[in-house]
């Protein structure tokens, strides 16, 4: 085809790369800027033709791209070529149709940067999508309002509250604020606008009810999203279901409750005070004195004395194989104060050990009678004339 020598020059200079090309494909002209996106020269191109710069699978694209064009006057397709070292240059291909000689005119626009940039953002994007999709819960993106209109919300959102993403979705069929269980709504609200204002993340646990009516368990880690000029935009965050993990913890702490109760009570018949008579009372002392169970037996022993007005008080040491220093204090110091409400103390059971642990000791029983046995004990004091009440007091 013959051309003006302007026309051969601006077909030479121009920038953007161009091909005169024939209705067959054959490759007329190359301007060096399609020279060096396509890596090859001008009379290299010429010996191939245009549909061989293409991939085997995209060769017969080409060819019905030209076919259209040779009756449309217009040629038009976007694939890449490949380069001689396998490179992918990928080029918006647009071109004109001169049928009174047969050739498209054609000028490659090349895209590359911008497909490689829209196949990182879609790999990105299908990168996300997998990985939230597995994750175990559901990560959202949504507005400060009382619905926490969701603007975002991974696949995950399912197993979560059983709603899908269409229907959480800018409050398409429901909100995620008439999710929220009523009594912990409000604390919700006040925790997120507090961890906004002070530009912290939040941490949250509270119930929802499910699209099933089910109640749930769900934990919440978030933070608001600022631009640069700090004006707020969202809130984005992740939601995980916890019911399993609550009920665990509370199934604990009942049964931790059921245990303290139990030791109390355990505690309570350790410390058998008896009301034997009027005015006596007695305590057989089992297992281990230590320091806070002797201050559990001096505790209960005051207070049962009050009550009673009791003038008699028989500490049986029976089960008491030996002691060590530390447990005849605490004998006395339990003596001595009975003595000091106005009841007398005694003790009974006496072991030989016990005996002679005290006398090894110097411990002072404070003028505390001894019986040889608990009955003999309660003998001699209920032999005693019960005083008025208040009579020592």
């Amino acid at each position: 085809m013959h051309r003006d020598p302007s026309a051969e020059r601006f077909f030479r200079f121009q920038s953007a790369p161009c091909l005169e090309v024939d209705f067959d494909g054959a490759i007329g002209a190359a301007n060096p800027a399609f020279c060096q996106v396509a890596g090859r020269s001008e009379d290299e191109l010429q010996a191939a033709g245009l549909v061989a710069l293409f991939a085997p699978d995209a060769r017969a694209e080409v060819s019905a791209a030209l076919a259209r064009g040779a009756a449309r006057e217009v040629v038009t397709f976007d694939l890449p070529l490949v380069r001689p070292e396998g490179e992918l240059r990928w080029l918006e291909w647009r071109g004109v149709t001169f049928p009174e000689h047969r050739v498209f005119r054609i000028v490659a626009h090349d895209v590359t940067a911008l497909w490689r940039a829209e196949a990182e953002a879609r790999e990105r994007e299908r990168f996300l999508g997998t990985l939230l999709g597995n994750l175990p819960g559901m990560a959202y993106r949504c507005r400060n309002d009382s619905h926490w209109s969701m603007e975002f919300v991974s696949a995950g959102c399912e197993a979560v509250c059983g709603y899908g993403v269409d229907e959480m979705l800018e409050n398409a069929k429901v909100s995620w604020g008439d999710l929220i269980h009523p009594e912990d709504r409000g604390g919700v609200w006040r925790d997120v606008q507090a961890a906004i204002d002070a530009r912290a993340p939040y941490h949250l646990k509270y119930r929802i009810r499910t699209k099933s009516g089910e109640a749930r368990w769900v934990e919440e880690q978030g933070r608001g999203v600022f631009d640069t000029s700090g004006v707020f935009l969202a809130l984005e965050g992740f939601i995980t279901d916890v019911t399993v993990r609550m009920l665990a913890k509370q199934e604990l702490e009942a049964k931790l409750r059921v245990i303290a109760e139990q030791k109390e009570q355990i505690q309570h018949l350790s410390l058998p005070i008896i009301e034997v008579w009027d005015g006596v009372i007695t305590l057989p002392v089992v297992g281990k004195l230590d320091d806070q169970r002797a201050e559990r037996i001096m505790q209960g022993l005051l207070d049962t004395v009050v009550r009673t007005q009791s003038q008699h008080v028989i500490i049986d040491l029976t089960a008491v194989e030996e002691v060590d220093g530390a447990v005849a204090e605490h004998i006395v110091r339990i003596l001595r104060a009975v003595q000091l409400l106005g009841a007398e103390g005694a003790l009974s059971g006496m072991q030989p050990k016990v005996a002679q642990a005290l006398v090894s000791l110097s411990a002072d029983l404070g003028g505390a009678r001894t019986w040889p046995d608990l009955r003999a004990a309660l003998r001699a004091s209920m032999r005693v004339p019960a005083r008025a009440v208040g009579a020592k007091r």
